[in-house]
């Protein structure tokens, strides 16, 4: 590192110390121009750790969350910075609204501003490259060749089990309730109907426009006006799910009498509503254990890494919303 002391830089930016010093401290009295320009030479001559790190006593971890109002990524964030705040570990949280140059402006903002010492990103829809200088953990990215350590749960397998014991129970007439932003979800879908030997009729897809419960809703008026309909329906998630039950109860129908329905990831509403849940778990709490310890370890060294991507099983927590029919 650099032996180049605050009142050279300050000559090199041709500014006062008491500038550098307030740039370094994040004064607001500072314009964003001039504290580029000293941050820029800082790096430039390797100081740049040494005078803005010691500003920081505790380490800063950038969470970069699509959103908060889905209960699942609420639950994420809230168990991470939770396992931080064990560990003396400040969160700054962050939303990218499912918007892949939102998410690309603010990783690219907290590289270059130096103001984290690691990142964890949820749900990523960019490619996510790797940074010598900070840790980044990619957390359920549906990207395969993203350049970093990603902890993912895996939902392959635990829907083709679902699938089969749906089938199992005599259900081969399974539809399918999703939205715009769970099409990923829609192609395990398919693939476990294919691995069961079912066919997709693709008048029982339904990709609604609306979110959470409202998509359940719209989708189960559009079941209600079939002719043929089907006897099972997945849910690309647990509130999709509760809305088509609770929309089915609205025709004058029932789950499971008339329905039966299976939802994903096992949300704690799930067990309580009126009529159990039968839901695939998705372990929230083993993934967000795994994330936190291994972006820490990533801080502590530079050179950690897993080299692959951690995939973690998925569980059906079988209850009340099936019914067999053979």
């Amino acid at each position: 590192m650099s032996n180049i002391n605050i009142e050279k830089l300050a000559q090199l930016a041709n500014v006062s110390i008491g500038t550098v010093s307030k740039a370094f401290s994040g004064s607001k009295e500072i314009s964003e121009k001039t504290r580029n320009k000293i941050f820029a030479l800082a790096k430039k001559h390797d100081c740049f750790e040494k005078y803005y790190k010691a500003k920081r006593e505790k380490k800063v971890v950038a969470v970069i969350c699509p959103e908060l109002k889905s209960p699942y990524y609420v639950d994420i964030v809230s168990r991470i910075e939770k396992l931080l705040n064990d560990k003396k570990v400040i969160m700054a949280l962050y939303i990218s609204n499912f918007e892949a140059k939102k998410e690309t402006e603010i990783i690219s903002y907290l590289l270059s501003s130096k103001t984290v010492d690691g990142i964890m990103i949820i749900a990523s829809s960019t490619l996510v490259k790797f940074n010598k200088d900070v840790a980044i953990v990619a957390i359920n990215t549906s990207r395969k060749n993203s350049q970093v350590d990603c902890v993912n749960v895996a939902f392959k397998d635990t829907l083709i089990e679902t699938v089969k014991y749906l089938k199992d129970c005599g259900h081969t007439n399974i539809a399918f309730i999703g939205e715009s932003l769970t099409k990923s979800r829609l192609n395990l879908f398919n693939i476990a109907m294919n691995e069961n030997a079912l066919i997709v009729n693709p008048n029982w897809i339904f990709i609604e426009k609306t979110r959470f419960e409202q998509a359940g809703k719209c989708a189960i008026d559009k079941i209600m006006q079939l002719t043929d309909k089907p006897t099972a329906i997945i849910c690309a998630y647990d509130n999709i799910a509760l809305g088509a039950i609770d929309a089915i109860k609205k025709h004058g129908k029932s789950v499971p009498e008339d329905f039966s329905i299976i939802g994903i990831d096992d949300i704690p509403i799930s067990s309580h509503s009126n009529v159990s849940l039968t839901s695939i778990k998705s372990n929230n709490a083993v993934l967000c254990d795994i994330a936190v310890d291994l972006v820490l370890k990533k801080i502590e060294s530079k050179f950690f890494s897993l080299r692959e991507k951690i995939n973690l099983k998925t569980e059906l927590v079988i209850r009340d919303t099936v019914k067999k029919i053979n």
